[in-house]
């Protein structure tokens, strides 16, 4: 999907920077020009963004892809032992 339109950046692109280790639009900016141009896809770019560092947050927090008492089983996301159903209050959004 295209997010920005002035610099013809799609959100693969800003994942793919994010994933090489961009962690603030500027630094997203800096790898594929999204949010360089006009500024109007910064909220979609720091939501890529905010998504990414949260699911990151969450598998650090719960020991990587493992479940507890089931070995070394990797479990998918949505799963029935989901950290975020478990929770009582929602997560921190980790915005720019």
């Amino acid at each position: 999907m295209w997010v920005c339109h002035c610099k013809g950046v799609t959100d693969r692109q800003i994942r793919s920077a994010i994933n090489a280790g961009a962690r603030t639009p500027v630094e997203i900016g800096a790898h594929c020009r999204a949010g360089t141009g006009c500024g109007g896809c910064l909220p979609e770019v720091c939501r890529l963004l905010d998504d990414h560092l949260t699911s990151q947050a969450l598998y650090t927090a719960y020991g990587g892809s493992r479940r507890p008492g089931r070995g070394d089983t990797p479990h998918p996301p949505g799963c029935g032992d989901c950290p975020l159903l478990a929770a009582n209050e929602a997560p921190e959004l980790l915005s720019a």
